[in-house]
């Protein structure tokens, strides 16, 4: 697996604050900081307002709705994105804290891999420090960070809570903003003799350094220990081995490992691992490998199956292909939308929604009496609709059997045992299930 295809989650977060919030003078007051969004590259820049419905971006619209960014007394807030690849996302907000008034630029960008694209990581990372420039000749800048984001939630401040003057540097990133208070603080020449890639001041007497020349590499060796030499050398009471080490674990993270998934249940297994996210990926990743689902054990030998007992045996075939199966769609259409195509890629979907929301445990029994019919039936319709399988109907429900060769499948056995507990929608999944009765199939069929 590729770096970029592991770490697809991430995404760039820039981060800028400053002690004067132009909101505070309505619209006008925030037109200088429109005019720095405006000059941000074509590839980046966000073109729709986000209120309470989607609008195209442009000055007009804003100042129409400007009311919009109103949160309650001491809060306003302007949310913008972008409607095409790649993803971006900035946030403005003016509020009232206890320190004083704050404005924050909040600029998140996705993937994460857009920066480190060949031949374009410096043009992509000089857009971004053209923009912090922008933004500096109009507003004085207090304190700011850009960096990977899923970095930035393992380290000890990630949201940056506490942005008082006082607050202490925990950490050091890609890219950094120390507004006045921080260059008196530390002073101006040890700030300046700070071990970094680049330095320079901007207006208002903030000064904007860089640990690497772009952020493309912001988890390699060479850049941990140029963000722990500058942490050290700004708080020189921190040992460098230490915050080194620290960082060399974060680095973990983002470095790919096998995926050796069972393949029955590898796309399962693969959307839980995105859903919970890079920052735990390698661990699950370690974990899911050792995983192994128990053999699929529901079904009969076809000589040991009983016939059908219903009084009408195509009216019963009848309800499993269309109520059976409508239901299903019914119940899960949004959650799980491959559901209304009809193909097999549903199938890997609906185990990990049923998996991940526990059904098997967190539902109440009328709501698996309505599952439980509804998913038998729509797996029984797969076995017989793509693998040549011819139902037998019976009127214990569990006896109802697919016969495929010479071996009678048991779906609505396979549902129960589905929904039977915490687990079980992966342990007893639909896909696996699909999966054995499809490799007989082939067997019997050559």
């Amino acid at each position: 697996m590729s770096l970029d295809d592991w770490n697809k989650s991430d995404d760039l977060m820039l981060g800028l604050h400053s002690p004067l919030n132009p909101f505070e003078r309505g619209f006008e007051g925030l037109e200088p900081v429109l005019e720095a969004i405006e000059s941000l590259a074509p590839e980046m820049r966000p073109d729709t307002l986000v209120f309470r419905r989607k609008r195209k971006y442009s000055r007009q619209a804003l100042r129409q709705h400007f009311h919009e960014t109103a949160f309650g007394d001491d809060v306003q807030s302007l949310m913008m994105v972008r409607s095409k690849p790649p993803e971006s996302r900035l946030t403005l907000t003016g509020a009232l804290r206890e320190h004083g008034p704050e404005f924050s630029v909040s600029f998140h960008l996705s993937p994460f891999s857009f920066f480190r694209a060949p031949g374009h990581a410096e043009k992509r990372a000089e857009a971004l420090l053209s923009f912090v420039r922008a933004l500096a000749t109009h507003l004085p800048l207090s304190l700011g960070r850009g960096h990977s984001f899923v970095d930035l939630c393992m380290g000890p401040d990630p949201h940056m809570k506490d942005r008082s003057p006082s607050r202490p540097i925990h950490e050091i990133f890609w890219l950094n903003v120390f507004g006045p208070h921080l260059v008196d603080r530390f002073g101006r020449q040890r700030l300046l003799s700070t071990p970094c890639a680049h330095m320079e001041e901007l207006p208002g007497g903030a000064f904007l350094w860089l640990t690497r020349p772009t952020p493309a590499d912001f988890d390699s060796e060479e850049a941990r220990l140029a963000q722990a030499r500058a942490l050290v050398h700004l708080r020189p009471e921190l040992s460098l081995e230490s915050t080194l080490a620290t960082l060399r674990q974060r680095s973990l993270v983002f470095t790919p490992i096998p995926i050796q998934f069972h393949p029955d249940v590898a796309e399962i297994l693969s959307q839980e691992v995105d859903f919970r996210g890079l920052w735990t990926k390698r661990q699950n990743v370690e974990q899911f490998n050792q995983y192994r689902p128990p053999p699929v054990s529901e079904w009969i030998p076809a000589s040991q199956c009983p016939p059908p007992d219903v009084d009408d045996v195509a009216k019963r075939i009848a309800t499993y292909r269309n109520i059976c199966a409508e239901e299903l769609i019914a119940l899960f259409h949004t959650p799980v939308p491959a559901l209304l195509d009809g193909t097999l890629d549903a199938l890997p979907h609906l185990d990990w929604y049923l998996w991940h929301h526990r059904w098997g445990k967190n539902h109440t029994q009328d709501q698996l009496n309505t599952l439980l019919p509804a998913l038998g039936g729509w797996l029984g319709y797969q076995l017989v609709n793509l693998l040549g399988g011819r139902w037998v109907p019976r009127k214990n429900v569990f006896e109802s059997a697919v016969i495929i060769g010479d071996r009678a499948w048991l779906p609505f056995q396979r549902a129960a045992h589905a929904l039977s507990g915490l687990d079980a929608p992966l342990d007893y999944s639909c896909t696996q299930f699909f999966r054995e009765a499809q490799r007989f199939s082939r067997q019997h069929t050559h």
